[in-house]
């Protein structure tokens, strides 16, 4: 499938368009998980790196500590549409979390109170409290006041400017319609700057019809009952040439047929936890010297990523 992409190996530019994102309307899915199958008909994708393979299961397992105070944490959601080269829209949302020591350590009538500080917020569009148990100080300070829970509770929402939304994988999708043969082909290259690779990324192309060919490089999996193609990328290094999945399929129209264009679709799926949050948004006390709460591990995630 080389020569159909060809010119289109390199790595690509694309501007930004500072609008707000918007969901695509949701894709009614049907139940079940019949027809899959594994399909390869080229070389695999580049393994992983080494490092987890034969480790010990017991190795692996998180053992969750003893909480010496309250936490807080970030999980935000990028989403972003890509048209070909082009990113057409993008958005991050964020929440900041915080867990209170369960009720039976702290006690049931003992609040959890103290201040904080959010750094790294150049980028951020508009903050909204939850006015029931944070206020704000001014300056980028917040005061926490709240009875514990076991479960964390939302305390703060943020969303970025688009123009400064970093966008940790760049997408490009490219079809070429032949007679009566379709040939796709994703590309994605990551963001140099991210803190750490992107690892499990999974790369799911809705397929225009329910194909009796079908031609895919690296292997994938095929889901007949929704037409859905599936790749799972183990890791995407930080520095390196974009990496490709191809696809070529028989279709019933042909181009020169006049009739609507063939409409193909790619969704990203990752997620990615450690110390940094995605936006560089950050928490800190309101006091160096004193410590009120601990910062744990970050999380972001996709929302809806998708390419067309």
């Amino acid at each position: 499938m080389e020569e159909t992409f060809e010119g289109f190996s390199d790595a690509w530019g694309g501007g930004l368009d500072a609008s707000e994102f918007v969901g695509p309307k949701k894709i009614v899915k049907k139940e079940g998980l019949s027809g899959l199958e594994l399909l390869q008909t080229g070389p695999d994708a580049p393994a992983a790196a080494a490092g987890a393979a034969g480790t010990p299961l017991e190795n692996l397992l998180v053992k969750k500590t003893e909480m010496k105070g309250p936490e807080m944490y970030i999980v935000e959601q990028i989403s972003a549409e890509f048209r070909e080269s082009l990113l057409a829209r993008v958005g991050l949302m964020g929440v900041v979390y915080l867990r209170t020591l369960p009720k039976k350590t702290s006690g049931h009538d003992k609040e959890t109170e103290f201040s904080f500080r959010v750094e790294g917020t150049s980028a951020v569009k508009r903050f909204v409290m939850q006015s029931s148990k944070i206020s704000s100080l001014g300056n980028g300070m917040f005061h926490v006041r709240t009875a514990p829970d076991d479960e964390p509770m939302p305390i703060l929402k943020y969303s970025l400017l688009p123009r400064l939304t970093p966008l940790p994988l760049r997408v490009r999708l490219i079809k070429r319609h032949s007679g009566t043969l379709l040939s796709v082909m994703i590309q994605y290259v990551s963001n140099p700057e991210l803190t750490m690779p992107l690892n499990d990324v999974t790369f799911v192309l809705k397929l225009p019809v329910d194909p009796t060919l079908l031609k895919v490089s690296p292997k994938a999996v095929l889901n007949r009952s929704d037409r859905e193609l599936k790749w799972h990328v183990p890791e995407i290094p930080l520095k390196g040439s974009p990496g490709r999945l191809r696809v070529r399929m028989p279709v019933d129209s042909s181009e020169e047929d006049g009739e609507e264009e063939i409409d193909v679709v790619c969704y990203v799926k990752f997620s990615v936890q450690g110390i940094q949050s995605l936006s560089g948004v950050c928490l800190r006390p309101a006091t160096e010297s004193k410590t009120d709460f601990y910062e744990v591990s970050h999380k972001y995630e996709t929302g809806v990523y998708m390419c067309n």
